[in-house]
């Protein structure tokens, strides 16, 4: 639970939003009655749209144009969206291979990190585990293994090896 304390204490540091603060009632009304206007505005002209189109047969619902033109409209702005869309979704594709082509063929890349250093703790981590624990094969199949006390390593044992194994090599 103190994890979780910490965290939200430390979003309150980054991000700040009012409207669910305590208090600020006008900004929360404010926002609020747009939030509302808005989704009203958005779904007037749907109604209008399906009521008059796809539900034009039923008699439940209120019809907001009837004639021939508001239907040719709609089917029309149907028709650009769907080759909007393909005409996105192509583009989107084309840049997205392009990127992947770039990345992997005239990026540079390079590693952060010394290989041959990496190579050479491994290889004395390695060599300590085996003169320690036994062969890398009976760690490996053993199901449960139990360190003796003497054999606990001590917190800065790793660091030692290392620096060890840096001042042989040089």
């Amino acid at each position: 639970m103190k994890i979780n304390e910490n965290r939200h204490e430390a979003e309150k540091h980054f991000v700040r939003d009012s409207f669910f603060e305590k208090g600020h009632w006008w900004n929360k009304f404010y926002i609020g009655l747009l939030t509302i206007v808005g989704w009203i505005a958005v779904s007037i002209p749907i109604y209008w749209t399906i009521s008059s189109t796809l539900l034009k047969h039923n008699s439940k619902f209120y019809h907001v144009w009837n004639d021939r033109a508001g239907e040719a409209i709609y089917y029309h702005t149907g028709f650009q969206f769907l080759v909007s869309l393909g005409i996105i979704s192509v583009g989107v594709l084309f840049l997205t291979l392009r990127n992947n082509y770039r990345i992997k063929h005239h990026e540079l890349v390079e590693k952060l990190y010394d290989e041959e250093g990496l190579q050479a703790r491994k290889t004395t981590l390695n060599t300590f585990y085996t003169e320690r624990f036994g062969s890398e094969e009976t760690r490996h199949e053993a199901r449960y293994y139990s360190v003796p006390e003497e054999k606990n390593l001590a917190d800065d044992t790793i660091r030692k090896l290392y620096r060890e194994a840096e001042q042989h090599d040089d």
